[in-house]
């Protein structure tokens, strides 16, 4: 499976790895979106450095799970998501950003891995 994000003209995709289970390997869409959502923050604290004042950022995603899980208005449910929930939620919480869904065909991340 693999991931993307754009920022501006910075356009990336990435390979993401299976999760680990006791039962063995977990792979499904949610795990790749959470996955590029949190390279995403990462970028973006890369980005930051030391940067004040921080600049604010409009994270748009075509996964109404994720974005709505990122809100706070669903509940992380699934076992294998909370961890990745915790983690784009911590870094998240050191920029100032807001989530917003938008549809797959105007996502440029989503037509990447489209392409």
């Amino acid at each position: 499976m693999r991931a993307a994000f754009v920022v501006g003209e910075t356009r990336v995709v990435r390979e993401v790895p299976d999760l680990s289970s006791s039962s063995g390997p977990v792979r499904s869409n949610n795990i790749a979106e959470y996955q590029g959502l949190i390279f995403l923050l990462r970028h973006l604290h890369e980005l930051e450095g030391e940067r004040r004042p921080r600049n604010a950022y409009l994270i748009c995603g075509d996964s109404q799970l994720v974005i709505r899980q990122m809100r706070g208005e669903y509940r992380v449910t699934k076992p294998h998501l909370v961890p990745l929930h915790r983690e784009a939620s911590h870094l998240s919480s050191a920029l100032d950003v807001e989530f917003e869904w938008v549809p797959r065909e105007k996502n440029p991340a989503g037509l990447l891995l489209d392409s």
